[in-house]
């Protein structure tokens, strides 16, 4: 029988995690489950790092920071939620987490559900490389009767390779940062821009920090990382676009399994 890598490490962690869920209730914020479970782990003599921030790179730059709720023994990524149930997407950040600080093991752990409930999660080195040749085969179809059909191609290539290298899980201005490299690479001239002009009926009440892109002057490429991409009010966006005389935006939703695109013509 094939013994699991870090076994009776994970073995620990995940009796740490069905005692806390036995002596507590499903009511409480999750940072409630982060500290209980931190208890648990150091009373089984288990070393833990908590909410540490890590640099995230992408292609060698880097693009900010991200949280992790729980480390243990420098070897084993622990993410918790609250939540009804354990979604695909819970299970792709929790990978994306794994593979950012190198390791190999992730437990996701939900104390949300009427039943414990838990996955593991394992991330293979090995097969990066392999990974990364099959999504490049994978092909982008853009259709003829879109403005800047070539351009548009590039760009929604671009933010699907953005979507292969980090995965789902991490905050908004991550996405931003790694798009803007990536297109950069892509060979298009690329403009950030921070913030953006909320408008409400025709008139600007104010402007909120919004990472987006101007692409060769003519798209707007807003990143973003949202459970529901539905979220989003679309009239708004395309009301920032027509302020700014650009007729095509890509709005792309990177926190999912696979990326959502939206195309927005003002």
């Amino acid at each position: 029988m094939t013994k699991l890598l870090h076994q009776d490490l994970t073995g620990q962690i995940i009796g740490a995690y069905y005692e806390v869920y036995n002596n507590t209730s499903r009511t409480y914020p999750e940072y409630i489950y982060e500290r209980a479970m931190i208890r648990e782990l150091q009373q089984r003599h288990l070393k833990v790092k908590q909410q540490e921030e890590y640099q995230i790179f992408y292609k060698d730059n880097l693009i900010g920071l991200q949280r992790l709720d729980l480390l243990v023994v420098d070897e084993v990524v622990i993410e918790l939620k609250v939540a009804a149930t354990l979604l695909a997407r819970h299970k792709a950040q929790t990978y994306s987490y794994v593979k950012t600080v190198d390791k190999q093991i992730g437990l996701l752990f939900n104390f949300g559900n009427q039943k414990p409930e838990f996955e593991r999660v394992y991330f293979d080195p090995g097969k990066r490389a392999v990974k990364a040749l099959a999504n490049q085969e994978r092909e982008v179809v853009v259709p003829d009767d879109w403005l800047y059909p070539d351009l548009a191609y590039q760009i929604v290539g671009g933010l699907y390779e953005v979507h292969r290298v980090l995965g789902a899980g991490f905050v908004h201005r991550l996405y931003a940062n790694a798009c803007y490299y990536e297109l950069g690479l892509c060979g298009l001239s690329v403009k950030p821009a921070k913030r953006i002009q909320v408008i409400y009926k025709d008139k600007v009440i104010g402007d909120i920090a919004f990472g987006h892109l101007l692409v060769e002057g003519v798209v707007m490429v807003f990143p973003v990382a949202l459970q529901y991409i539905q979220d989003i009010k679309l009239d708004n966006l395309k009301q920032w676009m027509r302020r700014n005389d650009i007729q095509l935006g890509i709005l792309a939703n990177f926190d999912a399994v696979h990326l959502e695109t939206v195309i927005l013509r003002a």
